[in-house]
C-alpha cells in the first residue's frame, strides 16, 4: 500500500507543475492579445489625428 501512495502524490506533484505551465502559458497568450488591441485603439486615434492635422493644413494652405 505505500507504494500506492508514492505514485499518488509523485502524480498530483506532476499535475499541479503541468496545470501551473498550462495557466502560465495562457495566461501569458491572453496578456500579449491585450496589448495587441490596446495598440489598435491607439492607431485608430492616431489616423484620426493625422486626418484632422491635414484637413487643418489643406484648410490652411487653401485660405492664402
Amino acid at each position: 500500500m505505500k507504494s500506492n501512495k508514492g505514485v499518488t502524490i509523485i502524480s498530483l506533484i506532476v499535475y499541479i507543475i503541468v496545470l501551473t505551465f498550462v495557466i502560465g502559458t495562457t495566461s501569458m497568450l491572453v496578456k500579449y492579445f491585450y496589448n495587441n488591441t490596446e495598440e489598435t485603439v491607439i492607431s485608430k486615434k492616431t489616423t484620426d489625428q493625422y486626418s484632422r492635422f491635414m484637413a487643418y493644413l489643406t484648410e490652411d494652405v487653401n485660405s492664402r
